[in-house]
């Protein structure tokens, strides 16, 4: 299942999945998988996520769910 607040979260920066997996220093493919509930993303990915982004933990978790 897509995990729909991602891909929300993405277009809401006005990012494409190549700008994003840029800034967090993944694959563009990577990224798509992730975002399209395919890959779990590793810890890596999600502290990259958080950390360039400033987001707040209760925020990341709403990122991570599979819907």
């Amino acid at each position: 299942m897509p995990r729909t607040n991602l891909k929300v979260f993405r277009v809401r920066k006005h990012l494409s999945q190549a700008e994003i997996s840029d800034k967090i220093g993944c694959g563009r493919a990577t990224y798509s998988a992730i975002e399209n509930g395919t890959r779990n993303g590793r810890t890596y990915f999600w502290n990259e996520l958080q950390r360039v982004f400033d987001l707040p933990n209760a925020e990341m978790w709403e990122l991570m769910k599979n819907e």
